[in-house]
């Protein structure tokens, strides 16, 4: 990280601790305050009785010429991933460290503005745009140097002062500092959503939302069955207990999702996309949960067991999120989609 303030509240690593393994930071460039990420996906309901699942010619033609040019991100990936409701959201995730390019690109009427266009309205798909401004003193990220993944694939990367104990997350973050970052006191309960309309949700302050990966595209026969034995398991049921649970978690959303590339091959990587109404909440499943101790526990044993012959690769970046500078529209989509079903909305 590129931000340090000084310290009102101390922090949480423990006297002489060493973690297992290193693991790296994301440097930003000189004068970038703000980090700009977009989430931008079509949601494609199944075919009836088939569960197939129809092309949607327009979101495509829009994805493959919308992130090139002038005001390009400077990373793009790419996920799929089928929801509660049976449905097939593709998604695109893009980054911008340059606050005006990320405007000029919002403002360009065959890029960002292909959202707006009525046509959005009247399609047989839902379509749906997450678009994240996050103080750089609000997040904190953590890779592996050998393998560049969503913002490290665009920046160098620093090793982390402080990784591998309960409490490093909000370490990293340079405005735990001076700040607790509380959000929201509860999950407000599920509202109905009218149908084929388009909505613009507000968040609450501080809503917290990590990306975590796994990657074992690496791993050789022994390391790949290891994970697939150990530790898969246990991530898939965490991440189930997250979205079913929304209430006792303050998990308000979670889309666990397949990586792609750009022409939709599925890749050796999954990761979770989830927003908590607050750092603390995400802190709580983390440090308490018996549904993160055992993929906690599992992963541990595998360091333990590997340890810098470890062939897995994780990754993830945190953001916490004020409420101004925020954009969740959803077009066409069921009711559950993200953050539709709890906060307050605006119908365009």
């Amino acid at each position: 990280m590129n931000v340090e303030l000084p310290r009102l509240f101390p922090r949480r690593k423990p006297e002489g601790f060493t973690p297992a393994v290193q693991r790296w930071s994301a440097r930003f460039p000189s004068g970038c305050t703000a980090l700009h990420v977009g989430f931008f996906a079509v949601q494609i309901p199944a075919a009836s009785g088939g569960g197939t699942f129809a092309a949607d010619a327009a979101y495509d033609t829009w994805r493959q010429q919308a992130f090139g040019g002038p005001h390009a991100p400077i990373s793009v990936d790419h996920a799929s991933y089928q929801d509660d409701a049976g449905a097939l959201n593709r998604v695109t995730a893009a980054y911008w460290t340059d606050s005006a390019a990320f405007m000029a690109w919002c403002h360009s009427p065959e890029l960002g503005g292909w959202w707006s266009q009525a046509e959005r309205e009247n399609a047989d798909a839902g379509y749906w745009r997450e678009m994240l401004t996050v103080p750089l003193e609000r997040l904190e990220t953590l890779y592996w140097s050998d393998y560049p993944a969503a913002l490290s694939k665009a920046l160098p990367v620093d090793p982390a002062t402080y990784s591998g104990y309960f409490g490093a997350m909000r370490d990293r973050i340079a405005l735990a500092a001076i700040d607790p970052l509380d959000g929201a006191a509860a999950l407000p309960p599920a509202r109905p959503v009218e149908a084929r309309r388009r909505y613009l949700v507000v968040p609450p302050h501080n809503l917290a939302m990590i990306r975590s990966a796994s990657y074992w595209g690496r791993c050789d026969a022994e390391q790949q069955a290891d994970y697939e034995q150990k530790l898969r398991d246990p991530l898939a049921q965490g991440m189930d207990y997250l979205r079913s649970h929304p209430s006792e978690s303050g998990c308000c959303s979670l889309r666990f999702q397949r990586t792609e590339d750009a022409t939709g091959q599925l890749q050796p990587e999954t990761h979770a996309l989830a927003y908590f109404l607050s750092l603390g909440d995400l802190e709580r499943w983390a440090e308490g949960h018996a549904s993160h101790k055992v993929i906690f526990d599992a992963a541990i044993a595998r360091y333990q067991k590997y340890g810098a012959q470890n062939q897995l690769r994780t990754w993830h970046e945190v953001f916490v999120l004020p409420r101004e500078g925020q954009h969740f529209e959803y077009i066409n989509c069921h009711c559950a989609t993200g953050l539709l079903p709890f906060f307050d909305r605006i119908a365009l």
